[in-house]
C-alpha cells in the first residue's frame, strides 16, 4: 500500500477571514487546496448573529491575482524610479511562488472578504485591496 500523497497549502498561515479576523484553515476540497473558516464554529464560544456561516476559498483563485498585488505592493513612493529586480527576481515578472516568499519575509497577512469577493493587505503603509473575479 502506498502513503498518502502530501497535500501542499501555499498560502497556510496567510489568510485571515475578513468576516471574524481568524486565520484561515486549509482544506483540501475537491481535488484542490483550499482555506476556511467556520467562523466559531471550531470553538467554544457561540457565534454572533449577524455573522456569514462559512468563508471559502479555493487557492487557484487567488495565485493569478499575486504577481499584480506584488508589484503594486512594490510601487515605489511617486517620483522615484522603480527598481526593476529584488535579490535577482524580475518584481515585473514575479511567480505567485515569489510573491508568497515576499508576504511571508515581510509578514504581510491577506484579508479575505467573502461578501465582496476581495483580498486586502495588511501591510503598513502599502494596504491594497485587490478584487477577485469568478470563474
Amino acid at each position: 500500500m502506498m502513503p498518502p500523497r502530501m497535500r501542499r497549502y501555499l498560502l497556510a498561515g496567510l489568510l485571515v477571514c475578513g468576516g471574524c479576523g481568524r486565520r484561515m484553515e486549509s482544506a483540501w476540497s475537491n481535488g484542490k487546496p483550499a482555506y476556511r473558516c467556520r467562523h466559531g464554529r471550531t470553538t467554544a464560544s457561540s457565534c454572533g448573529p449577524g455573522r456569514i456561516a462559512n468563508a471559502y476559498i479555493r487557492e487557484d483563485r487567488i495565485l493569478p491575482h499575486l504577481p499584480a498585488l506584488h508589484l503594486v505592493l512594490t510601487e515605489p513612493a511617486a517620483g522615484q524610479r522603480r527598481r526593476r529586480t529584488c535579490r535577482g527576481i524580475d518584481l515585473r515578472q514575479a511567480s505567485p511562488g515569489d510573491v508568497i516568499g515576499y508576504l511571508r519575509d515581510r509578514q504581510i497577512t491577506l484579508t479575505y472578504d467573502p461578501v465582496s469577493g476581495t483580498l486586502d493587505t495588511g501591510a503598513a503603509g502599502a494596504a491594497q485591496t485587490i478584487t477577485l473575479t469568478a470563474r
